[in-house]
């Protein structure tokens, strides 16, 4: 039994390891990166190993313990399927746009990814993008999700 919760704890911190690297006060090193990225590769393979395990040992042993761990381990199957990132990084939404002579929040050293399609032109500011990710946005007929 020991073992099992042992195995939940460490199916726990595979799921919670991606979203809490990403986070802004976290500084992140490429160990770091590649353990989120491992993580998040290993999270619904472990869960699901862990689910079909305590399945297993709840067939053989029917306490309230063990069904209490196997909810767990279906909770965190669930969880592991789900990028959890999207949930920290929102993306944006109905963006306002404006006239560059109008816009007053953006200096002149401030970086901007470009865009003009079919005449029109759109400039998304690095800044903004950098905190949300990415923009879901509406340049005519055309959908754009600039991202960086």
């Amino acid at each position: 039994m020991k073992l099992l919760i042992a195995l939940i704890v460490l199916n726990v911190a595979l799921i919670l390891m991606p979203p809490l690297v990403a986070l802004p006060p976290v500084r992140q090193t490429p160990a770091m990166l590649a353990a989120a990225h491992l993580a998040l590769a290993l999270a619904p393979i472990t869960s699901l190993a862990l689910v079909a395990v305590l399945a297993f040992w709840l067939l053989r042993r029917r306490t309230w313990a063990t069904l209490s761990l196997f909810v767990v381990a279906l909770a965190c199957a669930a969880l592991s399927r789900m990028n959890l990132l999207e949930r920290v990084f929102a993306p944006a939404r109905d963006a306002q746009t404006a006239a560059i002579v109008d816009f007053h929040d953006i200096r002149d050293t401030d970086m901007v990814i470009g865009v003009v399609i079919g005449g029109q032109s759109r400039a998304y500011p690095v800044r903004y993008l950098a905190y949300h990710h990415m923009l879901n946005d509406q340049l005519g007929p055309i959908s754009l999700l600039p991202t960086y």
